[in-house]
């Protein structure tokens, strides 16, 4: 006979997150665009390069893309307990085709990388590292999606990965150049699980970013995307933040590699709120 604890322990993710496969195909995160404080992101983002030994190359159409095939999400953890009550899941809706989504992906990118990496503090004062995630959910196929239209997994094919191993690069695979580089999570357009996101989620138009808590399962806000473009975007809190750092780190010869971004925004969904402010709404119902 089970005890009440274990009777009490969650067996899958809550909620919304329960639709979600075990894994994903995974975009590492890269910077490569970013200037004279390449520094700043290539020092932290170290140890994700270095654990990281099966990432492989697609090539697709002379563009090289680094992804990691069949990543698990990590939204429950080895006991069955649900990983970081307070972390979120970012679930991007974006369109190749539309001028405002390829816009808002490195937007969207780097805000994440520096945002959602703060992890919340024990009661013993230890800190427990994020976990929050972004899933994007492209608006069209992959290349190899094209080819093969019965696909309902997200995984690099064997044949890819064992092309891999000898040549360093794979040529077919669920893989969306726009998304390289990203640290985004990718949901292909005929993955079984699409459709019934877009219902439950209640998704009808691109660029947009429904946060959803990992504790509960249940929507935070639908407007992830206004929030994140106020404070990621050009000239925002997390543009003067990284300058502010990188001038900080170049003087003490970079050796404080614990300073991290704390988002106003992420604050904010913790308390249930859109991250907007009242009169951001206010014009949003009267327009």
């Amino acid at each position: 006979m089970r005890n009440q604890s274990e009777q009490a322990t969650p067996r899958r993710p809550p909620g919304i997150l329960a639709v979600l496969p075990e894994t994903l195909t995974y975009y590492p995160y890269r910077d490569d665009h970013d200037g004279g404080r390449q520094y700043l992101h290539k020092r932290r983002g170290r140890k994700r390069q270095n654990d990281s030994e099966q990432i492989i190359t697609i090539e697709e159409f002379g563009c090289q893309t680094e992804v990691i095939p069949d990543e698990p999400l990590g939204l429950m953890s080895a006991d069955k307990t649900i990983n970081n009550k307070n972390g979120f899941t970012l679930f991007f809706f974006c369109d190749s085709n539309n001028r405002q989504s390829l816009k808002s992906i490195p937007i969207i990118s780097k805000w994440c990388y520096h945002a959602l990496k703060c992890g919340a503090e024990s009661n013993d004062g230890s800190v427990i590292p994020s976990d929050s995630r972004v899933i994007c959910i492209p608006n069209q196929l992959s290349p190899d999606e094209i080819n093969v239209h019965n696909s309902t997994i997200d995984s690099i094919s064997q044949a890819s990965i064992n092309a891999s191993a000898t040549t360093g690069s794979a040529t077919k695979g669920h893989v969306l150049s726009i998304l390289k580089g990203t640290g985004f999570y990718h949901l292909p357009f005929l993955h079984k699980s699409r459709l019934p996101l877009l219902h439950l989620l209640g998704a009808t138009r691109v660029p947009s970013v429904i946060v959803v808590s990992n504790a509960t399962g249940r929507i935070v806000t639908r407007y992830g995307w206004e929030a994140i473009e106020r404070e990621g975007g050009p000239g925002g809190l997390l543009e003067r933040w990284i300058d502010s750092s990188f001038v900080t780190n170049k003087k003490e010869d970079g050796n404080d590699e614990s300073a991290c971004f704390e988002s106003n925004i992420v604050s904010e969904w913790k308390l249930g709120r859109s991250g907007l402010p009242m009169w951001w709404h206010i014009v949003s119902f009267i327009l």
